[in-house]
């Protein structure tokens, strides 16, 4: 006996695409506001902890919308979506540690003992924070990729999501500017948004039926 098809609820796809429109703009600002530097020496900046304030949020409500847009386009995206998802919520989930510690410790430790910084950004950190952030690239990557093939979702949508986080490590590895670092961001969070505003205009297009 064939198992009954069951509609996905149009509250949890909704959900996430206001989800990932939100991400996308919080993303976009925060690497506006994020101040000149990266070292975290930067911490007593008054932009620094708003900067990764918001950061850390888009990275957590960007969870919601990557499982609407994943859950959208399953049928067609195959296993690579599904490589793709779950790369993704893992390495986005790893990396929001990263803004954790920004918004929380850093500043302090800034203001009253920078001194302690070589002591905890030793070989073990650095290498936990790369993978962190790498996990949630390739993430990015491969999802962007899905998006290409699966044809659901606007195409060059995928093609930001690609080339935006890709920038991200490439900029930091070769010690660019935080503002190239921006670039990427924007680009994924654009994209986020893009994807958003697509998942609305879907629902929308369903319920209202055949004219």
């Amino acid at each position: 006996m064939e198992r009954e098809t069951r509609e996905i609820p149009r509250e949890l796809l909704r959900t996430g695409a206001v989800a990932s429109i939100a991400a996308g703009v919080l993303l976009i600002a925060g690497f506006a506001l994020h101040p000149a530097g990266e070292d975290a020496t930067f911490g007593t900046d008054p932009r620094w902890v708003p900067a990764h304030a918001m950061l850390w949020i888009a990275f957590t409500v960007a969870l919601v919308g990557w499982v609407a847009v994943y859950v959208e386009q399953a049928a067609e995206a195959g296993r690579l979506g599904v490589v793709a998802i779950v790369v993704l919520l893992l390495g986005t989930s790893l990396a929001s540690w990263i803004f954790s510690s920004d918004v929380t410790f850093v500043p302090a430790i800034a203001a009253d003992a920078p001194a302690l910084f070589r002591r905890i950004y030793d070989t073990r950190h650095i290498v936990i924070g790369l993978a962190s952030v790498l996990a949630w690239v390739l993430g990015s990557v491969l999802l962007g990729i899905s998006i290409v093939r699966a044809k659901v979702f606007p195409q060059g949508a995928g093609i930001l999501l690609v080339i935006g986080t890709v920038i991200v490590p490439i900029a930091y590895a070769t010690g660019l500017s935080v503002r190239i670092v921006g670039v990427g961001g924007d680009l994924a969070g654009i994209a986020q948004i893009w994807l958003g505003y697509a998942l609305l205009r879907t629902r929308h297009s369903r319920s209202a039926g055949p004219a």
